[in-house]
């Protein structure tokens, strides 16, 4: 990460977190909310939101403590408030019945200019009924669950400080977003919780998340097409599938990815650690420019993975190979524990064999009793630069 985009980044901090400091305050009590109320706060909710968006004045909706329920909602812009917040400070819960959904989304923010979510409270998606009944891996028809936060069209948005617990499907989804940041949050749900990433974007660009704990069952992190710069650091993720750009090539004319920084973060007991991953048989694709650096694996399986032969469940047509070209792609300072024997697997496709990839200070220590940790290699020529045990790519 370049001056210039840590800069913007610390800039963005702190001009977003300045915008809540006086901001009129719209408590969903004053539109007839109550704590532990049967009704649930969704009128409420939307009462108090139309009012802070047709605001003139920077203006905040409040959640206070307590607990409340809240159905499926949609927060829309554009808002005549200069800048708008939604602080959540109680517990609010979801209702646990996926039938009362009738689309993917829990809670969604779109159309808005300068939102931040902020406060100490919790965001519960109750997705302990639907992981239940959850077969998206064996049937591609299956009824999408709802995504508990959804962040649609936003610009300059601001996420700090909540926890988003159990959600049914993804915790936050980024679609279509432009510098935003997501700042000491908590995600959590349990290691065996289906289809439950952390944080999963596509086409959104200048994203920042830091100082993050993810623990969840599925992609800590995910990065889908048309995702250019982001930078994670000094996030930790476990339980989990680990930090995963893709998977890519799945559809047609998908948007390249590029800018990718994931730095100084913590990987504990994931099922993967840093992953780059493409379907077989795809489309043409574009990925580049992506660092994975200073790095700490504890106990964790598959630590340096890059598969272009990314198939989950067995179900994919291996005959043709991925055509999603991967080009400047660095693994630098990556250490600590395997569960593993094989540590790294670095798979380019035979069709588009990756392009610049540098693979430099690697010591990741494999902690079973069958020798010690191995590496595998495909259809690249590789830049090492740095010491690696086990030895890569020779």
């Amino acid at each position: 990460m370049d001056l210039k985009w840590k800069q913007w980044c610390l800039f963005m901090c702190i001009v977003l977190a300045s915008r809540v400091a006086e901001a009129h305050i719209f408590n969903v009590k004053d539109f007839g909310a109550k704590a532990n109320g049967k009704t649930g706060i969704t009128k409420a909710l939307l009462s108090a939101w139309t009012k802070a968006c047709e605001s003139l004045e920077p203006s905040t909706v409040l959640i206070p403590k307590g607990k409340y329920r809240l159905g499926p909602v949609i927060l829309k812009g554009p808002c005549k408030s200069p800048s708008i917040g939604f602080q959540v400070e109680g517990f609010v819960q979801a209702p646990s019945n996926p039938a009362n959904f009738k689309t993917d989304g829990w809670i969604v923010f779109q159309y808005i200019n300068g939102l931040t979510l902020f406060g100490k409270g919790t965001i519960d998606g109750q997705g302990q009924k639907a992981w239940k009944i959850n077969n998206c891996a064996q049937n591609p028809h299956c009824k999408m669950l709802p995504i508990s936060l959804r962040f649609n069209f936003l610009n300059n948005t601001l996420v700090r400080d909540i926890t988003s617990l159990n959600s049914k499907n993804f915790h936050m989804n980024f679609l279509a977003c432009k510098d935003m940041t997501v700042q000491h949050v908590k995600i959590s749900a349990p290691g065996d919780s289906p289809n439950t990433d952390g944080i999963h974007m596509g086409i959104s660009e200048r994203i920042n998340i830091t100082d993050t704990v993810i623990a969840t069952g599925d992609d800590c992190i995910s990065v889908g097409p048309g995702t250019r710069n982001l930078t994670v650091t000094k996030v930790v993720c476990g339980p989990g599938h680990g930090i995963s750009v893709g998977s890519l090539g799945k559809y047609q004319d998908e948007e390249d990815v590029s800018g990718i920084s994931v730095r100084n973060c913590t990987f504990i007991n994931t099922q993967n650690g840093v992953r780059i991953k493409t379907w077989p048989s795809s489309p043409v694709g574009f990925a580049s420019d992506i660092i994975f650096e200073d790095i700490i694996m504890k106990n964790v399986s598959n630590p340096v993975i890059l598969d272009q032969e990314y198939c989950p469940h067995f179900k994919c047509d291996k005959d043709d190979p991925s055509l999603v070209k991967l080009s400047n792609i660095k693994f630098n300072k990556i250490r600590g524990t395997s569960s593993t024997q094989l540590a790294v697997i670095i798979a380019c496709s035979r069709g588009a064999p990756c392009k610049n990839l540098e693979i430099g200070h690697i010591n990741l220590k494999y902690i079973g009793t069958d020798g010690a940790a191995q590496s595998t290699c495909s259809n690249v020529n590789p830049i090492l630069s740095g010491l690696q045990f086990p030895p890569t790519c020779v």
